[in-house]
């Protein structure tokens, strides 16, 4: 955004219903500079999935003001409990206005393949690659290789992911609860992130808090002020790693914070 000279506004989600949209919080923000609507569903860091319903009416207000959707839908896969992600772009008035960004990183696990692709109209994607080309100017051959074996071949290995990924959730959200003075969480309904309240924090900043963890803990997270201010107090945790890496990241937790 900053390289297209926008300026980014941001529209904080209702943390206490799960990081739901704040609609209303996002129809204030529109103003006759707006260009556009940006989010991500699944969400990374939060773990919400946005309900067909409130993506509905957010299309509305991109529609009533003649703006462009931009949508993180890396984790398009990897919904939990039932709940189903729905793509804006699968609404005919709103597919031509609407940008979406999918990634092999997630979905098959290709993490250092880095290969990404949109779905965009023509004449918006050549605008984007304007900026692309000083970046990357195009994914490695062995990347496009190893991203076009995966698309062929077998598709279990997705499924065998979100369950993966659902064991290592209710897990994480286990070992949390035990550590209920440090941390208050949401469970999160999709992606492999969760984004808890930092409780006990020393008056430290996010920043400062994940440091200490990182140094004196021995246990690496991300501060939440990376996303945004109103990321402070928070940190994001996934569980995309192993039952042993989580048991061990929180043994070592609860030593540093002492078991609630």
């Amino acid at each position: 955004m900053l390289l297209a000279s926008a300026v980014p506004v941001y529209v904080p989600t209702i943390e206490e219903k799960g990081f739901r949209l704040d609609i209303h919080a996002f129809r204030r923000a529109v103003t006759e500079k707006t260009k556009a609507i940006m989010f991500c569903t699944p969400s990374n860091p939060t773990g919400a999935v946005f309900e067909e319903e409130e993506l509905r009416t957010l299309g509305g207000i991109a529609l009533e003001n003649d703006l462009a959707i931009i949508v993180d839908e890396s984790y398009e896969y990897f919904t939990f409990d039932g709940v189903k992600h729905f793509s804006l772009a699968s609404i005919p008035e709103l597919k031509e206005k609407t940008v979406s960004c999918f990634t092999f990183t997630k979905t098959y696990a290709m993490t250092g393949w880095r290969v990404g692709y949109v779905l965009a109209k023509a004449d918006w994607v050549t605008q984007m690659l304007k900026a692309h080309i000083p970046f990357s100017i195009c994914t490695p051959v062995v990347s496009q290789y190893a991203a076009l074996t995966a698309l062929q071949g077998p598709q279990d290995c997705v499924a065998e992911f979100r369950k993966k990924y659902l064991d290592l959730r209710d897990l994480t959200c286990e070992r949390l609860g035990n550590l209920n003075s440090v941390f208050e969480y949401q469970k999160p309904k999709g992606s492999y992130c969760m984004f808890p309240k930092i409780l006990h924090k020393d008056g430290s900043d996010s920043l400062s808090f994940c440091k200490k963890l990182l140094l004196e803990g021995r246990v690496s997270t991300t501060p939440g002020v990376a996303f945004g201010p109103t990321g402070e107090s928070h940190l994001r945790i996934t569980f995309c790693d192993s039952e042993e890496a989580i048991n061990k990241a929180f043994d070592r937790m609860e030593k540093y914070f002492g078991r609630a």
